[in-house]
């Protein structure tokens, strides 16, 4: 009897053992991925660009922060892995409402990706003003806020800038023409549609 009442209290000890330990660790039942490390509260502490409840999302384009991941510049989503401009490109058909030049039948202009900036914020337009510009015209994007900054695109004496928002394929415009020589200035809109 006394074995067994022995044997009784071994299993019983080692059952309590493995219960108070296994109440003990915060970090039994939590699985960081990514490199990310558990914590004693039992919360998964991510390594840079990781983020999320497991470290299960890559911040690939901006930096973990506060819970979030900021995008750079051109960048949007959770991850910041969804190029802004992405949408946006493509062939538009509107037609310039302008103060100078009145309006126009409707023409196409387009948007495309450009390579020459360091980050995805870049665009190329074409078209604008009734297609009066022969080069392209630079812009930037942010979400769906577009920037044209002052510029000279045929170096002929005729410059350009305004803004654009996109919206659900549709780009709202705004923009001037001036003509250097004279100060003569055309102040246009225009609604494109991605066709």
């Amino acid at each position: 009897m006394k074995k067994i009442n022995l044997l009784l209290i071994a299993l019983f000890s080692t059952m309590a053992l493995t219960t108070m330990n296994s109440c003990s660790d915060p970090c039994k039942d939590v699985t960081c991925e990514n490199a990310g490390t558990c914590n004693d509260e039992g919360l998964c502490e991510c390594a840079d660009t990781y983020f999320g409840e497991s470290c299960e999302t890559n911040c690939v384009n901006g930096t973990y922060d506060a819970g979030t991941c900021g995008c750079d510049a051109g960048y949007e989503g959770d991850a910041c892995d969804v190029e802004s401009r992405a949408d946006m490109i493509g062939t538009y058909s509107g037609s310039d409402a302008c103060s100078t030049t009145g309006a126009t039948a409707a023409y196409n202009s387009t948007v495309a990706a450009s390579s020459a900036s360091a980050s995805a914020d870049g665009i190329l337009v074409t078209g604008l003003w009734d297609g009066f510009f022969i080069n392209t015209i630079t812009a930037t994007v942010a979400g769906v806020n577009i920037t044209i900054p002052n510029q000279e695109p045929d170096s002929d004496g005729y410059t350009i800038q305004g803004s654009g928002i996109y919206t659900d394929g549709t780009i709202a415009w705004t923009f001037t023409v001036t003509e250097v020589f004279t100060n003569g200035v055309d102040q246009c809109t225009m609604s494109a549609v991605k066709q």
